[in-house]
């Protein structure tokens, strides 16, 4: 049997934690009454590591002696809820963990594709418990190969991107781990999946300006106003990792003192989240001159992303960058390339990024570790 310490998010900040107990086709937890505070919160590091340690010795008690269990296959199986009614408390648990406006959409779009889909095949009432891999397999089948987007019917005809369908597939995982967590089911359906099945995307190379690069796509003599204000944007994102939604919104008074300096502090569009990044002097200077009106805009930016993807692609151009599909996200790219490789820490790489945790963030390790490598290999051959 397997022991293993989980957390559980809470309310205010705290994780719960708990044990999991696990044999093939039993599962049951046990609440270690135990919590972790915030990891901004002070002494945290301190406490919390005392904590988990508790929990270890707990942990470790239970596979010596181990408890006296009901090993019953149904044990704590909810058998009332429907998979939708599952659905929208996972909606509302999200919406109280912070989820931002585009997560929030996004998570009652798949709602919306799952309840379509059953509604097809006659099981709207089909409960949490009954979903089986086959019927996951069938949902996978019909957002793949018929769901069309309307919005995006001139684009593919409408058909789902991989990295669409990808981001729809985690979601769907997302809904069955925490019902796993919570004990409302004893196995999720996806793990039955096989490759071919499943969403997933090729290894997409991320795009991004090499120092020399960024000095020259700064130094091109813009033909416009606005071809003016997206090289400035761009730039300015390159130093603060900024995504294009928060720069479009961004005002004068974000911009604030920090102890000697000047800090850009938001609370980003897409997740909701708080992230403030120093201003170093190349940032400082793609500012234009400072209003007396605080909710000015910063920068004047076109509102339709195409439109400023071919102002970034014409300054490119003229900077005579060759190679390279540049989008306003490559900034993004950039500032975290660009931090690696100056000896930045993924964790301070990714709270500038606004992450919520590493993983997303060492995609940008391996590029570096990829520079790291072409550098080395340019000395092959030189001492045969």
């Amino acid at each position: 049997m397997k022991v293993e310490i989980k957390e559980r998010a809470l309310k205010g900040g705290n994780r719960g934690l708990y044990l999991e107990y696990y044999e093939k086709g039993f599962r049951k937890r046990e609440n270690l009454r135990l919590y972790l505070i915030p990891d901004n919160a002070p002494d945290a590091k301190d406490i919390n590591k005392r904590t988990y340690l508790r929990a270890m010795a707990v942990r470790s008690d239970r596979i010596l002696n181990p408890p006296d269990l009901d090993k019953k296959p149904e044990d704590g199986i909810d058998c009332t809820t429907t998979w939708l009614e599952w659905c929208d408390e996972y909606i509302r648990y999200s919406a109280g963990c912070g989820n931002g406006s585009s997560a929030m959409q996004h998570k009652n779009n798949v709602r919306k594709r799952i309840n379509e889909y059953l509604d097809r095949i006659g099981k709207t009432d089909i409960l949490l418990k009954d979903v089986t891999t086959e019927v996951v397999s069938g949902l996978y089948d019909y957002m793949r190969n018929e769901y069309r987007n309307p919005i995006r019917i001139k684009v593919r005809e409408g058909q789902l991107s991989d990295y669409s369908l990808r981001h729809f597939g985690e979601t769907i995982n997302a809904i069955f781990n925490k019902a796993l967590r919570e004990g409302k089911i004893g196995y999720n359906p996806l793990r039955g999946l096989n490759k071919l099945e499943r969403f997933h995307v090729a290894d997409k190379h991320r795009e991004y300006l090499t120092p020399d690069e960024l000095e020259r796509f700064l130094a091109v003599e813009t033909a416009t106003e606005t071809e003016r204000q997206v090289q400035r944007a761009f730039g300015f994102s390159c130093m603060t990792g900024l995504r294009l939604g928060d720069m479009q919104r961004l005002r004068w008074g974000d911009i604030k003192p920090m102890g000697d300096g000047w800090a850009v502090s938001i609370v980003q569009h897409k997740t909701g989240s708080p992230v403030t990044v120093p201003l170093n002097e190349l940032a400082l200077s793609l500012l234009p001159s400072r209003p007396e009106n605080d909710d000015e805009n910063v920068f004047h930016l076109p509102k339709e992303p195409g439109r400023v993807t071919k102002y970034v692609r014409s300054i490119r151009d003229k900077a005579g960058i060759t190679g390279k599909e540049l989008t306003y996200h490559c900034s993004r790219h950039t500032a975290a390339t660009l931090a690696i490789s100056a000896g930045a820490e993924l964790y301070s790489v990714s709270k500038i990024l606004g992450h919520r945790n590493l993983v997303s963030t060492q995609v940008y390790a391996k590029v570096n570790l990829e520079k790291k490598m072409e550098a080395v290999n340019l000395t092959k051959g030189v001492f045969d």
